[in-house]
């Protein structure tokens, strides 16, 4: 639901209004909770779920966040980086719901251009979801992609081999 709300938000502006997450404090669980203010009244979305998967880490990182939490394995598939930009070598955790339970999830790195015709295409690694389609995976951002910052670039979860996928937006800084 936040991704959904976001993207909605970014691409229309959202007409004068914000959009914002509570964020959980270090170590403790996230708080799946969405406030929208917009001109009227202000509203305050509480989503109850499951509790979220731990991160799956890349060798010697920290954990840096969680997956959303509620997901269901009949939702759409939806992704959520964090942090959203950095230059090359960055390392974001990716977090996505809505994917077949047990699957496993191929993250890439993509590229694009006019037409949505990709340009470049990099897995970065496996994970799986969990029982309830749910994941949260660290990955780094190819430290040799500093030419394309200029173009459209996307972090992507692909269940398995089939045509349940998801992307985001990953902002590559110059």
């Amino acid at each position: 639901m936040t991704a959904l709300v976001g993207v909605a938000t970014l691409g229309a502006g959202f007409a004068g209004g914000y959009l914002s997450q509570s964020r959980p404090a270090p170590g403790s669980r996230p708080q799946p909770t969405v406030t929208v203010a917009a001109p009227g009244p202000t509203v305050t979305v509480t989503v109850p779920g499951p509790t979220a998967p731990a991160v799956d880490t890349l060798p010697g990182g920290a954990p840096t966040g969680g997956a959303p939490t509620g997901p269901r394995p009949s939702a759409a598939p939806a992704l959520l980086a964090s942090p959203d930009s950095g230059r090359g070598g960055t390392r974001t955790v990716l977090s996505g719901q809505g994917f077949p339970p047990g699957a496993m999830v191929r993250v890439s790195f993509v590229v694009k251009g006019e037409n949505d015709v990709e340009y470049l295409h990099r897995d970065l690694r496996d994970t799986a979801s969990d029982a309830a389609g749910a994941f949260s995976v660290e990955v780094a951002v190819p430290s040799d992609l500093d030419g394309y910052a200029d173009r459209n670039t996307y972090l992507r979860a692909r269940a398995g081999t089939g045509a349940v996928l998801a992307e985001t937006v990953f902002d590559l800084l110059p």
